[in-house]
């Protein structure tokens, strides 16, 4: 048996602990017996990822190790010791701010990443990577679905499994409507919510499914053809509610200002033939909702050839990631991980509401961006105190390391100020602060030895400093190195520690 073997049948008999149902323990060691090692295997048929182990992992408490805390004056003793996040840790939701080069990729998206997908082989976990560059996290064997705008082999559902019409009414505007508007613009929001309702329930009413993207275009603008194909499919007194929608939508659309007219040029982005094979396509899509029984996919939208559509579609992941995992219906026994690099640009109010209710359904974000400013100012702050655990990099913008420096706070320290008068007759003074340990300062030592004191005195005081100043966040840490907080999903928080991810 393999680690992955012993964790997924471990996983598979945890129900049974505490529970009294001999007849369904029966029949998982039936399989055991019959199987071996092999029982209960996750859907690919793996039992292990392909390649080089990225970090070390132990998939029986859910921990992957991302490196040691460094032995500094901060670490107060626990210098050396390995420093590791687990889900628990990981359903309070991750901050990873760093400039590009620093190793956020490397040190926390990589081993994070082959954790989860070790975990869905065990089946403990999901994992959703955006890969906006689309190849960072193109690694063979370690994704049962890959949606890539190049190859649209596994097309993508564009409305993500959703139940209703009202729910994939709301998806599918979190994606395409701007992340912030002022209140002047919320008409027009309001409107193309509304204008989507009109037009998708009536269709799915009529058809049980939801509309291709041209033929939701078709219904949008209100054409004439598309709009009485839809009608003659009503029947009922259902019906006639439907009919009424598709009117709304007609008045809506022609009167002198559509308030949904942005929306439908937006979603014009997505009628391209390449798209149009991913989206539309008659192969086998991809549906958030497959999170609740073990996915691994990756999103590999290459912003370089399509920078309009591929943002569309990662905020519509993105979207549907938040509410599938949000719902009241989710599989909770199973750990839900999105992983989002470049995340300012993909995330808005929609998922910064949604992470708070992400911790209790056993899901969680890991956010890697190159600044705080990436995303957009209106939830900024909420973004960054509804993360439970943060790591930041050195050489970071001044703004940022402020922000780090404050989230970190401060600590008391004690002050010895010392001054002394030399055989020339001047008066030299030194001031150093020192741990309440060092009884004389450096400073001081090297007066004494310089000339001979004829007087000398001590001021000692308590004073409250920053822990990690900004300067010190900027320019005191080493490459390879980030400072880092946990908190655990009962409100324990350890940190901040300087992490050495190279150790």
């Amino acid at each position: 048996m393999t680690e992955v073997d012993y964790a997924r049948i471990g996983n598979a008999l945890e129900p049974f602990r505490d529970a009294d149902d001999d007849q369904a323990l029966a029949a998982v060691l039936d399989r055991v017996s019959a199987e071996g090692a092999a029982a209960l295997v996750h859907h690919s048929g793996q039992r292990a990822l392909p390649g080089r182990l990225m970090a070390q992992h132990n998939l029986a408490y859910g921990q992957v190790r991302l490196g040691a805390v460094a032995r500094t004056a901060s670490s107060r003793g626990s210098g050396g010791a390995d420093f590791a996040v687990d889900q628990d840790a990981l359903r309070t939701s991750m901050l990873v701010i760093g400039p590009p080069g620093s190793g956020k990729t490397r040190g926390f998206a990589l081993p994070i990443i082959e954790h989860l997908s070790l975990g869905a082989l065990a089946g403990q976990s999901s994992v959703v990577v955006i890969d906006p560059k689309g190849d960072d996290f193109g690694l063979p064997g370690w994704f049962d679905a890959t949606v890539d705008l190049h190859d649209p082999g596994v097309g993508f559902d564009l409305y993500g499994g959703a139940a209703t019409p009202e729910s994939a009414a709301d998806r599918l505007a979190s994606a395409l409507l701007p992340s912030q508007t002022s209140d002047d613009l919320a008409y027009f929001m309001d409107g193309s919510r509304n204008a989507l309702h009109r037009c998708l329930s009536p269709f799915h009413e009529a058809f049980g499914r939801y509309p291709a993207v041209r033929e939701l275009l078709a219904l949008l603008r209100s054409e004439q053809g598309a709009v009485d194909r839809v009608k003659s499919e009503l029947k009922g007194p259902g019906g006639k509610a439907m009919r009424a929608l598709l009117d709304e939508r007609r008045l809506q659309a022609r009167g002198s200002h559509d308030a949904a007219a942005g929306m439908v040029e937006r979603l014009s982005l997505l009628d391209r033939p390449k798209l149009a094979a991913l989206l539309d396509g008659p192969g086998p899509k991809f549906q958030m909702s497959g999170i609740d029984a073990g996915a691994r996919v990756r999103f590999a939208l290459d912003e370089s050839e399509y920078p309009d559509a591929s943002r569309i579609l990662a905020r519509l992941a993105v979207a549907q990631f938040v509410q599938v995992a949000s719902s009241s219906r989710t599989n909770r026994n199973l750990f839900k991980g999105l992983v989002i690099d470049e995340a300012g640009r993909f995330v808005d109010e929609y998922v910064a509401r949604g992470v708070q209710r992400l911790r209790s359904n056993n899901a969680g974000l890991v956010l890697l961006s190159q600044s705080i400013a990436d995303f957009p100012e209106a939830f900024r702050n909420s973004i960054f105190g509804a993360a439970g655990c943060k790591a930041v990099f050195g050489a970071v913008d001044p703004d940022d390391a402020e922000q780090f420096s404050r989230s970190f706070g401060e600590e008391w320290i004690a002050e010895v100020t010392v001054s002394g008068s030399v055989e020339r007759g001047e008066t030299r003074s030194w001031s150093s602060t020192t741990d309440a340990g060092e009884l004389f300062p450096r400073s001081y030592q090297k007066g004494r030895n310089r000339s001979a004191s004829e007087s000398s005195g001590f001021s000692h005081r308590k004073v409250e400093r920053a822990r990690w100043t900004p300067s010190d966040i900027m320019t005191g840490l080493p490459t390879g190195r980030c400072l880092a907080v946990l908190t655990g999903s009962d409100g324990r928080r350890f940190g901040p520690v300087e992490v050495d991810l190279r150790a």
